[in-house]
């Protein structure tokens, strides 16, 4: 989906001679004008958001249906197609629902293939957990490997839990995410994971932003059936994953890489490594 800030942010008249497709996000708060984060650094508009220009560019963002995604904002983002994703701030009730909308954060999804290209042949055939900071470029890279396992003849399958790996519409994903890709979408990983071990026999599942209450026992079943996990997770280094009580998951990876920034390269760890880390003083 290509967005069209004109209508988004009407008032905004700096926005029909500013291009703002190469930007990593894209952030609306009251009494601020807009901003984006671009490769060239943060650039910030003229006009001056008010409530209701926040409040309309939420409903131009959902298809004017806010009401209809009531859960998905009470946790806090809503899925947009093209992979992009509409982060959420505001006042909640006491059900934990959204009772008013007060800043959006609209992550843009950008597709660049060859990003694992220099550590597909470290992470080839193995499990692997990807951790890096918000905006890093998890999602990127994941499917950038997800990709270069189809095109080395693997059988690939995606759990595109918040569709923002393959970014499927009608059926067909709009992100290149390989060949021999098969995609299920908007279902936890607890479900996904069986599903497609059962359904579709792949050699190599990917799928986004660990954390839920069944994806060890899932990554742990797909262990088990031989199925390697392309996987990603938030966190610095291998060892915010154990401060933050998941060092379950560690034993089930065979490398680990870690992100900092989308323009820095990332750095290959296996579990040697990060045992050895662990251990140092």
């Amino acid at each position: 989906m290509d967005m069209d800030w004109q209508l988004i942010v009407p008032g905004a008249a700096e926005l029909r001679t500013t291009d703002l497709r190469p930007a990593r996000e894209v952030r609306l708060r009251p009494g601020q004008p807009v901003t984006a984060l671009l490769p060239e650094g943060l650039w910030r508009g003229q006009h001056i958001l008010t409530p209701a220009d926040i409040l309309r560019a939420a409903q131009a963002l959902s298809g004017h249906s806010l009401a209809a995604h009531q859960e998905a904002l009470s946790r806090g983002f809503l899925p947009l197609p093209g992979g992009h994703r509409l982060g959420v701030c505001g006042e909640m009730d006491e059900k934990g629902r959204l009772r008013e909308i007060t800043s959006l954060c609209v992550r843009l999804c950008h597709q660049c293939p060859g990003a694992g290209a220099g550590i597909y042949q470290a992470v080839r055939g193995k499990s692997c957990l990807i951790i890096g900071p918000p905006g890093s470029g998890k999602t990127t890279l994941l499917r950038d490997l997800t990709r270069l396992h189809g095109l080395d003849g693997y059988q690939t399958a995606v759990a595109d839990e918040r569709g923002e790996i393959a970014a499927c519409r009608d059926g067909q994903p709009l992100l290149d995410v390989g060949p021999q890709c098969d995609v299920v979408t908007g279902l936890d990983k607890a479900r996904a994971l069986p599903l497609l071990i059962r359904s579709m026999a792949p050699q190599v599942i990917a799928t986004d932003e660990l954390g839920g209450p069944g994806d060890a026992a899932a990554l742990g079943e797909a262990a088990q059936c031989g199925v390697r996990v392309l996987a990603t997770l938030h966190g610095r280094s291998v060892d915010d994953v154990r401060w933050r009580g998941m060092d379950g998951l560690l034993p089930l990876f065979d490398v680990f890489v870690l992100l900092t920034a989308p323009e820095k390269a990332p750095q290959v760890l296996t579990q040697e490594d990060a045992t050895c880390k662990e251990d140092s003083p």
